[in-house]
C-alpha cells in the first residue's frame, strides 16, 4: 500500500509572528488531498485568508465535488477579492489516488516540481478558465520513493531586488534541488535547505511568507486492531480471517475477543504480564499476534495519553507501547465487533469514566486523523 507523507516547512515574513501561508491534508481509502494556500499580504490577515481558502477547498473536494470544479469555484470567487476588501488567497491543491496517480491545480501559485527516479523537473501546466480567472493543471504518477513539491511564492520570488530580477523562480528551485539530490541529499532535508537558501538570497531574512511542501510516496506501515466480538457468532471465523490477512502489526484488545481468536486459530492464550494496577492492564500472548490485552479499559487509557510525546512513555506498560505503535505507523485499521458487553454499561464503569468501546474507538480514530494517519473503521 502506498502512503503519501506530507513534509512541510515554513517561515513567516520578516518581522511577522504569524505565517500567512497554511496547509491542510485529508486522507481517505481512495485518495489524499493536500492544499497549500498563500493569503494576500502577511501576518494575521493573510493567515485568516489562507485558512478560509484551505477549508473551502477541503470541504468541497471531500464533499464529492470534482477537484477541478472545486478549484474553479474557489478561484472564480477570488476575482471579487481583487476588487473588494475581502480575503484573497493563492493556492495549490493536489489530489492523489491511492495508486499514485495525481492531479495538481494552481491558482496564482508556482508550478509544482516532480521528484521522480532521481530526476527533478518542473511540471508544465495546461490552463483552464475559472470565470474571470485562470487555473493551471498538472498531472502524473507517484511511485515508491517519488515526491511532489509545492511551494508558496515566497520561495520563487526570493531574491527579488537582491540580484534576481524576478526572483529565483521555479527553474532556480529545480536546479537547486537537482544539485542537492545529485549530492545525495536526504529528501527530508530538502525543505529546510530551500528555506535556508530563500533567506540567503534575500540578504539573510525572509522577504515573504515562505512554505515548502513535499508529498513523499512510500510504502505504508500498518497496524490492525481487533476489538469486540461480532454481533453474530457465525461471523467469528470470517472476522478472525480478515484480521490475520491484514499486513503489518496485529493487536487484539479484549479478553472475549482474544478467546475468539484463540478458538478460531486453535492457538493457546498465554499470560505474558499480569496487570499490576488499574493503569497497567494485563498482557497476553497468542502465536502470530503482536499484542493481546484488555478491551474497553485499555482503549480508554490509550485515548487518554495518545497525544503525549514518546519521551513521556517511560514505564513500558502495554498502554504506552500501543500508543507508541499507533504514533509510528501510517495506516491504522480498526476491526470492531458490534456485540455489546452489558458489563460495560454498568454504573461502575460510568463512575470510573470508562467510555463504551465504540465511543472510545471513534475518539481514538479522530485523534489519529489529526496526527495525519489514515484510519479505517470496519464494524462487524
Amino acid at each position: 500500500m502506498k502512503f503519501f507523507e506530507d513534509i512541510v516547512k515554513q517561515k513567516p515574513k520578516h518581522n511577522q509572528i504569524v505565517c500567512g501561508d497554511t496547509f491542510l491534508c485529508e486522507r481517505t481509502l481512495e485518495s489524499t488531498v493536500f492544499v497549500l494556500c498563500d493569503g494576500i499580504g502577511s501576518g494575521v490577515y493573510a493567515n485568516i485568508a489562507a485558512i478560509t481558502c484551505a477549508n473551502r477547498l477541503i470541504e468541497l473536494s471531500c464533499g464529492g465535488i470534482a477537484m477541478r470544479s472545486a478549484c474553479q469555484t474557489v478561484a472564480d470567487s477570488m476575482h471579487r477579492a481583487k476588487e473588494e476588501d475581502i480575503p484573497f488567497s493563492a493556492f495549490s491543491a493536489v489530489k492523489i489516488l491511492n495508486d499514485g496517480q495525481f492531479i495538481v491545480y494552481n491558482y496564482e501559485a508556482p508550478s509544482p516540481i516532480l521528484l521522480k527516479g532521481g530526476v527533478v523537473r518542473t511540471l508544465k501546466p495546461t490552463f483552464h478558465k475559472a470565470g474571470y480567472e485562470v487555473i493551471g493543471e498538472s498531472s502524473g504518477v507517484l511511485d515508491i520513493g517519488d515526491g511532489l513539491m509545492l511551494f508558496s511564492d515566497g520561495v520563487t520570488q526570493a531574491g527579488l531586488g537582491h540580484g534576481h530580477s524576478f526572483g529565483i523562480g521555479a527553474d532556480g528551485i529545480e536546479m537547486y534541488v537537482n544539485r542537492k539530490m545529485n549530492h545525495g541529499e536526504n529528501l527530508y532535508e530538502i525543505p529546510d535547505d530551500i528555506l535556508e537558501m530563500s533567506a540567503e538570497v534575500c540578504g539573510g531574512y525572509y522577504g515573504d511568507d515562505t512554505t515548502v511542501a513535499i508529498l513523499h510516496c512510500r510504502a505504508a506501515s500498518q497496524l490492525t486492531v481487533l476489538t469486540g466480538p461480532p454481533v453474530h457468532r457465525s461471523r467469528d471465523r470470517e472476522f478472525v480471517e480478515k484480521f490475520m490477512s491484514m499486513p503489518g502489526y496485529r493487536v487484539v484488545c479484549g479478553s472475549t475477543t482474544a478467546d475468539i481468536v484463540s478458538r478460531e486459530l486453535d492457538r493457546e492464550v498465554k499470560l505474558v504480564r499480569p496487570g499490576t494496577s488499574f493503569d497497567s492492564p494485563p498482557e497476553y500472548g497468542i502465536e502470530g499476534i503482536d499484542m493481546v490485552t484488555e478491551g474497553a479499559v485499555m482503549l480508554n487509557q490509550v485515548y487518554n495519553i495518545l497525544e503525549e510525546t514518546s519521551d513521556q512513555f517511560i514505564e513500558n506498560t502495554v498502554v504506552e507501547r500501543l500508543c507508541s505503535l499507533m504514533q509510528n505507523v501510517d495506516v491504522i485499521t480498526f476491526l470492531i465487533g458490534n456485540a455489546i458487553n452489558d458489563a460495560h454499561t454498568s454504573l461502575v464503569f460510568k463512575q470510573m469514566g470508562v467510555r463504551l468501546r465504540h465511543t472510545t474507538v471513534k475518539l481514538i480514530a479522530e485523534c489519529l486523523r489529526k496526527m495525519g494517519k489514515l484510519v479505517i473503521e470496519e464494524y462487524w
